[in-house]
Parts: structure tokens; C-alpha cells; sequence
């Protein structure tokens, strides 16, 4: 009878062992992180120098908006995609026309694949 007990305890305890290595694997963790954009555009030393100048005042901007407790959600989320848009723009401008283009490819797949909304709701 003992034996049978110590049997029971080693597969209870062999078991949740078991379910405990499994919750470590989390959904979505093996997913490639996207590259930034300056790398997958290949843009030169130069380009990168102009366009970090060029959104040294949007990064002040996002940091104030971040930073700003008076403003709802929906405000920051609002001004934070026009800030973005602002970014996307000075890209463009330090963009030779095959970089653009591939820019805008790129856009288009995020926008693709971005989060469905619940109309439900």
C-alpha cells in the first residue's frame, strides 16, 4: 500500500513539474522583432545623421505628450499618430526614390497587418 502511495506522489509531483515547464513558452515569443527602419531602408551614415536632426524636435514633442497627465488616452493617442506621421514625412524627405518606395511597401504591410479593431464593441 505504501509503495503504491509513493507511486501516486512521484507521478503527481512528475505531472506538475510537467505543466510547469509548459506555462514558461509563452504564445508570440518566438516572433522576429521588426527592424528599425534605417536598417531595412539601408540608409547611408549621412541620411541617418539628417534625419535624427530632423526629429530631434519630434522626440522633445513625444517626450512632453508622454510626459503630460492633464491629457486622456485618446489625446495622446491622437497626437501621438500625428507625431508619427511627422516622422514618417522627415524620412521621406532624406529618402533617395528606391527608398521611398520601398517605405511605403513597408507601411502598407504594417498597415496590413496591424491590429484587427472589435466593431462589437
Amino acid at each position: 500500500m505504501k509503495q503504491i502511495q509513493w507511486m501516486m506522489a512521484g507521478l503527481l509531483t512528475i505531472a506538475l513539474c510537467g505543466l510547469a515547464v509548459a506555462d514558461d513558452k509563452k504564445p508570440g515569443k518566438d516572433k522576429p522583432k521588426r527592424q528599425a527602419l534605417t536598417k531595412v531602408l539601408e540608409l547611408s551614415k549621412e541620411q541617418i545623421k539628417d534625419y535624427r536632426a530632423a526629429t530631434k524636435e519630434l522626440n522633445a514633442k513625444t517626450k512632453a505628450i508622454r510626459e503630460n497627465k492633464d491629457l486622456d488616452k485618446k489625446a495622446k493617442n491622437q497626437q501621438m499618430r500625428a507625431i508619427q506621421k511627422e516622422r514618417i514625412e522627415s524620412l521621406k524627405k532624406v529618402c533617395t526614390d528606391e527608398q521611398k518606395k520601398k517605405l511605403e511597401d513597408i507601411i502598407a504591410k504594417r498597415k496590413k497587418g496591424g491590429k484587427k479593431k472589435n466593431k462589437d464593441k
